[in-house]
């Protein structure tokens, strides 16, 4: 009935995806007490970034896989950065708001993406727990949008300037609605899972285990913090770290294949060389501080506050947003809106049914 396999080793498995969202949570509760909103940006600094070199790294390492792609790799993140340009320009708020939304999209989708590969490891799951496990993902983080404080209080803010109409009866509406169909999917779910049981498909403890802890670090920030900065601050290190973690090992594997071109790749992640694999991700982290205007004293977790951004709502009670919050949410958006390609570039280097993607994940 269960078949244990991970994604590494255990002990590899046990601290990057297991434990890392913890200790995430804790570091963020300690840069809420302890410093300003210029955390949650040096942190983009020293892992988002980083993170984001890992996958021009993952993506144009392996000339095997880049000829497979083709134009993929070199039209389409011209047409999406010029698009952002003009986006900016014309609509900055909702193109802020499709960055932060396709980001959001983006998190479900590493962590569907793990999930999966617990799957492949294990040969465990029926030919449609793919779709149950994304389903799932979707729901879940669908809810905490809608529920959380975190989510839901920014969004009536944003409807209140706008001079939306907004009631405290339509609020609570909205959250039992999204309550209730969780729970209904809930059970749906451990149907399915009893069903594979049953239907004699094994099943995969450590996949379950992965999933919790991956949306502990979700809602238990984005409830009870409350806090865009420590939500940012844990959630980009729990993603920006396993990816990172994720496209080394992936790398390894397949360089290692004889007859590999990948001579670049392959010389960053040989043994003994992952100094000069996370160096190099700084480097990029430095350049484009560089090259955007960014001030290099976000390399030391201090810098400035940022004017408040939503007035109070006295009707519900709602008081004007800080500086430190304000900061928190440009800081977001900005670090966001670097990563569109890279959320391009992962939409389709790590299918897993792909035999080729397979041959790194074995």
């Amino acid at each position: 009935m269960f078949r244990t396999a991970y994604i590494l080793t255990f002990r590899q498995d046990f601290f990057w995806f297991w434990l890392l969202p913890f200790l995430a949570v804790g570091f963020a509760l300690f840069c809420q007490q302890s410093m300003t909103g210029v955390a949650l940006a040096t942190v983009g600094v020293w892992i988002t970034m980083p993170h984001q070199f890992a996958s021009w790294l993952r993506t144009y390492g392996i000339p095997e896989e880049r000829r497979l792609w083709t134009d993929r790799l070199y039209v389409a993140p011209l047409l999406i950065f010029f698009a952002t340009l003009a986006g900016y320009a014309v609509a900055p708020i909702s193109t802020a708001l499709f960055v932060i939304l396709w980001d959001h999209q983006h998190s479900i989708m590493q962590q569907h993406g793990f999930a999966r590969i617990y799957d492949f490891r294990g040969r465990t799951g029926a030919p449609s727990t793919g779709w149950f496990d994304l389903l799932l993902g979707w729901i879940l983080f669908g809810n905490m949008l809608i529920t959380s404080p975190m989510f839901m209080w920014p969004l009536v803010r944003e409807l209140y300037r706008l001079r939306l109409p907004v009631t405290s009866n339509a609020i609570q509406m909205t959250m039992t609605i999204s309550w209730t169909v969780l729970t209904i999917y809930g059970v749906i779910y451990t149907a399915h899972v009893v069903w594979c049981a049953r239907k004699g498909y094994a099943l995969n403890p450590i996949k379950y285990v992965f999933i919790g802890c991956s949306y502990f670090l979700w809602y238990f920030c984005a409830w009870h913090t409350s806090s865009v900065l420590v939500w940012g601050i844990a959630h980009r290190i729990m993603h920006g770290v396993q990816y990172i973690v994720m496209v080394y090992w992936y790398l390894r594997r397949q360089t290692s294949v004889e007859g590999s071109e990948s001579r670049f790749a392959a010389s960053l992640v040989q043994p003994g060389h992952i100094l000069g694999f996370l160096a190099l991700g700084l480097f990029y982290s430095l350049v484009v501080q560089v090259v955007t205007g960014g001030q290099l004293g976000v390399f030391l977790f201090g810098w400035k506050e940022y004017p408040t951004l939503y007035e109070a709502i006295p009707a519900l009670g709602l008081k004007p947003m800080s500086p430190t919050e304000g900061y928190a949410f440009v800081a977001n958006a900005f670090l966001n809106s670097l990563g569109l390609t890279h959320y391009y570039f992962d939409s389709f280097i790590w299918k897993v049914r792909d035999r080729r993607v397979q041959g790194g994940l074995a």
